[in-house]
């Protein structure tokens, strides 16, 4: 299974630079080629807008870059799209249902835990054990070492 893991996640990371950096920037060459090259160069009247591939570059990059950042900024901000897209993020997410990996997993839920423990103790007048003491006591310092900007667990390798 972790085979199979390890794959998913090799993929997931070509997918991810593939799509994001590469395909993005092939894309935009194509397109600036293509366009010009197959129809401004061939009608006239663009032609006179547009006498050189420089000058229709620079075009694109001091207008079009402009309106292609205003519409992702209505994408993100202003329609439902985006919006709609995370709502399904966070439905299929399976971390939506456990706790995230991490400080979340490692201190906030033992320490949750933990409370609810000295709780149940505290209403029936129960003293702490020394184990529990010992237990708190590390709960406080993990606590301590987060607030102070300080990692939970072993964090993955690369990760900072």
């Amino acid at each position: 299974m972790k085979k199979l893991n390890d794959g998913f996640r090799l993929f997931s990371y070509f997918r991810t630079g593939y799509g994001t950096y590469f395909a993005m920037f092939v894309g935009v060459i194509n397109i600036m080629t293509s366009t010009y090259f197959l129809a401004v160069d061939q009608i006239p009247f663009l032609l006179v807008l547009f006498p050189t591939f420089e000058l229709y570059i620079a075009t694109i990059v001091l207008v079009g870059l402009p309106i292609i950042i205003f519409v992702g900024w209505i994408h993100l901000k202003r329609l439902g799209l985006f919006s709609a897209e995370q709502n399904i993020i966070a439905e299929i997410n399976p971390y939506n249902y456990k706790p995230l990996p991490g400080f979340s997993e490692k201190v906030i839920f033992p320490a949750y835990h933990e409370i609810i423990k000295l709780l149940i103790k505290k209403i029936n007048d129960e003293k702490l054990t020394e184990d529990e003491e010992k237990r708190l006591d590390t709960l406080e310092k993990d606590l301590l070492n987060l607030m102070n900007g300080g990692y939970a667990g072993d964090p993955p390798k690369g990760a900072f």
